[in-house]
């Protein structure tokens, strides 16, 4: 049953990339219409770009032992403010919906920006994606007004949302 199964979550380091490329061009394939790339980009990605952006964001999977349950993305990456970071890229294996993934990787998100002193949390999530929508304000994520063209369709707007950690302390 999924609801028993335990979770644990773990930031990848560049010699991981092949174990993210895997996942990532899972999710492109499973959800194409909720991302900002396509899979035929990421596919075409070599070994050295795969690396790059595990040394550049913070890329947290999720695992069930020893299988990857889900991706999250964590980044300080092109912020105005210094005390605020991006959770974006986030996705779980329809395997493992509703066994608590999305939670773990929100919850590791807030960790991480807690770990380097952030006061606030931003995600874009695409106007009608309840399920996502209501994971995040369940973490405390509220909208915060703003919508934003989708990349990839501009039919599509995202909600922005943002969880204030405090100071930062």
């Amino acid at each position: 049953m999924a609801e028993s199964r335990i979770v644990s979550t773990s930031r990848l380091v560049a010699d991981d990339w092949m174990v993210y490329r895997t996942i990532r061009l899972a999710m492109l394939q499973e959800s194409p219409s909720v991302f900002g790339s396509t899979h035929a980009e990421a596919a075409s990605f070599d070994e050295q770009l795969w690396r790059q952006r595990l040394t550049d964001n913070a890329v947290i999977l999720a695992w069930v032992g020893t299988s990857a349950a889900g991706s999250v993305m964590y980044s300080e990456f092109g912020m105005t403010d210094p005390g605020d970071c991006v959770l974006y890229g986030m996705w779980v294996d329809p395997g493992f919906r509703g066994a608590g993934i999305g939670r773990a990787l929100v919850d590791a998100v807030i960790d991480q920006a807690r770990a380097a002193g952030k006061r606030r949390v931003i995600l874009h999530v695409v106007a009608g994606n309840d399920q996502a929508g209501r994971l995040y304000e369940r973490a405390g994520f509220a909208p915060t007004g703003h919508i934003v063209p989708f990349p990839l369709d501009d039919s599509v707007v995202e909600v922005e949302m943002e969880l204030m950690l405090g100071d930062g302390s």
